[in-house]
């Protein structure tokens, strides 16, 4: 049996230098010793031209948190050279959980500057995308057949996130998801894992993650009824970016019956939150993407029934889906019964669309124009009159078009009747020479 001196000796000349760790090696333990290393040597090398004063005021430009994202990144990504893709996948998304928390530790010791918050906050974004596009280029079912070791070792070294600031708790959760989604989805861990929390909140602790953490268990061992249960037992609120994380999950597993047992779970939700859309950009943002989910649900399984529900239960907020929606599905007068509901003229409605409507049935259209012409005229104003004449003379021309020339002779005749007393508008009739 080798002495331990001995088995040292070896490891020094096999990695006779840093980088060898990072090449075709199949350990998350040398991948960390090399960022360790390699972090050193980075921030040992930016420290020489600083001024402390100046980088704990944030006015140090020789080093600052976009270093450790543009040069020290970049070059973890570029050391590592793995005959298997998806070991080099599984090596990028470690260098991108290191990056991460490098940049955290950079934000706790020396603080941001507030002009350069936005962009710090938008580089933590870029780089957790960054890893989402990691997990899904996976091949995680072959890896955990081939490298389980390795894998449970990620998993172990995955744990060093849980000790990110608290103000980033939101993210923390969304690498949660992914993480067990994608890549630690072998069903004895979560089993294990969720066996281990429920024992926790059983001993009295809680926490939001621990919660969550459970919910997402149910998520991925395809226990819906039981997320949704515990989510009901959660007294603090569920971010709804979350809630979005699990439906984009099952979008991308192409698992529709689950989706929309997701969406119409959340439906109430969004019902409740429709005061809102107006007034906040996320609640605009939120709901735009379950639209969307909802239209990919649709798309995918050609149940567009529940979609219209759902587009109709939310007008007026989605009248631009849904119009857009009739469209596609050649309803064209339900279409212009929605216009007329909402009261749009034509000069609020898509050209194209009402060039459609017009080049199929031309006779669908003229409530649009009749509701248009008595509200300008009820404006009572000389230039909204003029309007009105300027919609007649379009109306003229369908009506003609489709043969009804008396029935529009006999519509001039009740408006010059029922307004003959606005003086204005009569002499617009006959400056357009509707009457004589």
């Amino acid at each position: 049996m080798k002495q331990p001196e001995e088995d040292d000796e070896r490891n020094r000349t096999q990695y006779d230098s840093p980088e060898k760790k990072v090449q075709n090696t199949h350990s998350v333990k040398l991948w960390s010793e090399y960022f360790s290393e390699r972090f050193e040597t980075f921030e040992r090398r930016k420290m020489q031209t600083v001024s402390f004063r100046d980088l704990a005021d944030g006015k140090d430009t020789s080093y600052t948190f976009v270093h450790i994202y543009r040069d020290y990144y970049p070059a973890l990504l570029n050391a590592g050279q793995f005959f298997d893709e998806d070991i080099a996948l599984l090596y990028r998304y470690h260098v991108q959980i290191e990056t991460l928390i490098r940049l955290f530790s950079f934000e706790a010791q020396y603080g941001i500057a507030t002009y350069m918050q936005a962009n710090f906050d938008a580089t933590v974004e870029k780089l957790s995308d960054q890893i989402y596009v990691a997990l899904k280029e996976m091949n995680s079912k072959k890896l955990l057949n081939e490298n389980k070791k390795l894998v449970e070792e990620s998993l172990r070294n995955f744990q060093s996130l849980y000790e990110i600031p608290p103000k980033w708790g939101y993210l923390l959760f969304y690498l949660f998801q992914i993480s067990w989604s994608l890549l630690y989805s072998e069903r004895t861990w979560i089993e294990k894992y969720e066996k281990q929390l429920l024992e926790e909140k059983e001993s009295g602790k809680t926490s939001q993650m621990l919660e969550l953490a459970l919910v997402h268990f149910a998520f991925a061992r395809q226990q819906d009824d039981l997320a949704f249960e515990r989510l009901g037992q959660n007294d603090k609120k569920v971010e709804m970016v979350h809630y979005l994380v699990w439906m984009k999950l099952l979008v991308d597993k192409q698992e529709w019956e689950r989706l929309l047992s997701w969406l119409l779970y959340l439906k109430p939700n969004f019902l409740d939150g429709v005061s809102s859309y107006y007034y906040h950009s996320d609640a605009r943002e939120f709901f735009h993407e379950y639209l969307n989910y909802f239209w990919k649900y649709a798309q995918h399984t050609g149940d567009e029934e529940q979609y219209e529900e759902m587009l109709i239960e939310f007008l007026p907020i989605t009248f631009y889906e849904y119009g857009e929606y009739l469209m596609v599905i050649g309803e064209h007068e339900r279409w212009v019964e929605l216009q007329v509901i909402m009261g749009y003229s034509p000069e609020l409605i898509q050209r194209k669309d009402l060039k459609e409507v017009l080049s199929f049935e031309k006779e669908t259209v003229l409530p649009i124009y009749h509701q248009t012409i008595d509200r300008l005229i009820n404006e009572r104003t000389r230039k909204s009159y003029q309007s009105a004449i300027k919609h007649l003379k379009t109306l003229r021309t369908i009506y003609f078009d489709i043969g009804e020339e008396e029935r529009f002779s006999q519509y001039i005749k009740q408006i010059a009747t029922i307004y003959g007393r606005l003086r204005a508008f009569q002499e617009e009739l006959r400056k357009g020479k509707f009457i004589s």
